[in-house]
């Protein structure tokens, strides 16, 4: 059984944690229970430090890097509004980068065929 919501994950963890318990221990427990896959045992060490040094905040810290200004929305009413435009000219159009725009696209579910864009669940 995968976990789809990891935050569930992090709760879980919190409690062997506290019962003194060992990262490598509650990662083989867990991907036991839940099936493997569930997190890396790296992500149980990183998470039982965080523990230790205090932070036993569940949430995701702040991504690195810049934050993206980019306008997904925009980008998907652009590609809906004209499918045959390629990732050159909507990079011209955004003022980025052609690999912005391939990695924005994909990470929203689009791939081109043939000749459009369209969302993979169209293609079954």
């Amino acid at each position: 059984m995968r976990v789809e919501n990891h935050s569930h994950v992090r709760h879980i963890l919190l409690y062997p944690f506290e019962k003194g318990g060992k990262a490598a221990q509650s990662f083989r427990d867990l991907n036991e229970l839940f099936g493997k896959g569930t997190n890396s045992e790296s992500q149980f060490r990183e998470r039982f430090a965080r523990f230790k040094s205090g932070d036993t905040s569940l949430e995701d810290k702040p991504e690195r890097g810049r934050p993206s200004k980019f306008n997904d929305q925009a980008l998907l009413a652009a590609v809906a509004k004209d499918e045959s435009l390629t990732t050159q000219m909507l990079a011209e159009d955004f003022n980025v980068n052609q690999s912005m725009v391939v990695r924005r696209l994909k990470k929203l579910g689009k791939v081109w065929k043939i000749a459009g864009w369209v969302s993979p669940r169209a293609l079954l």
